[in-house]
């Protein structure tokens, strides 16, 4: 939770159901999906609340070292991604160090956040997670900028059926100079997102591709940022695209026609 007037009690907020009602009645607050699926009840299964789905403004992908795009498949359930959006839920995508100790923001490798920003105030930050201008990575001095059809990740396409175009930065910096990246276009599957497309990349370039979209198979698409010569080390069905080491991942952009 952020930016709310008190704190959560939860004697009185025990339940997601109840929490909502909590944070609705504050409008200025801001919350988060964390760690989704860790714990037993995935916040009722992401059961839906209309009221609240404006505040509810991120869903961690990266916790500590784990990417959760495959966050309890393996026991039968259904991947935390599709389960959030595929149940109306609209937030922006994030990354964590879920950090308990004294050496916060030190270890390579642990979740954290990037947020596009208008300056560098509160008030912009605020601005920024409500607009869902974010993107989750596990690796430090990342930038991620992507746009379909010149809108930005966390944006809304106003449209059914099209081809749309993207455009996708990624880059660390010289460290990482011609290093191979790969993007993959995710779209709302039955237990783990469906991939339609891929796209070889390097470090540095602005990826240009095309995908056509339609809203009768979903309502959301997120670009995944992966290095393909590392595996994932909690790999979904075999032969799935994702099975490489996740990087980054764009907020999702929205169809609405």
């Amino acid at each position: 939770m952020w930016n709310t007037s008190d704190f959560a009690d939860l004697a009185r907020a025990s339940s997601p159901g109840s929490l909502y009602s909590w944070l609705t009645g504050r409008p200025g607050g801001l919350a988060s999906f964390n760690h989704p699926g860790r714990e037993a009840g995935r916040f009722s299964n992401f059961s839906f609340n209309a009221s609240a789905r404006n505040q509810l403004v991120g869903l961690e992908m990266f916790n500590r070292t784990d990417d959760y795009i495959f966050e309890g498949w393996s026991s039968g359930m259904t991947s935390p991604l599709v389960a959030c959006l595929n149940a109306g839920w609209r937030p922006g995508l994030t990354g964590v160090t879920d950090e308990h100790g004294t050496t916060w923001g030190f270890h390579e490798g642990k979740g954290r956040s990037g947020l596009w920003v208008t300056e560098n105030t509160r008030d912009a930050v605020f601005a920024a997670m409500l607009a869902r201008r974010s993107f989750a990575t596990r690796v430090s001095g990342l930038r991620v900028d992507a746009t379909a059809n010149g809108v930005r990740m966390g944006g809304v396409l106003n449209t059914a059926v099209a081809d749309v175009r993207f455009l996708v930065d990624v880059d660390r910096g010289p460290e990482w100079d011609g290093k191979p990246l790969r993007i993959q276009v995710l779209r709302p599957g039955t237990s783990v997102p469906t991939v339609v497309n891929v796209v070889d990349t390097v470090n540095g370039a602005v990826a240009d591709f095309t995908v056509r979209l339609n809203a009768a198979d979903g309502n959301w698409v997120v670009l995944r940022v992966s290095d393909p010569a590392v595996a994932n080390g909690t790999p979904g069905p075999a032969g799935h695209p994702c099975n490489d080491f996740g990087v980054a991942y764009t907020s999702p952009w929205w169809l609405q026609p």
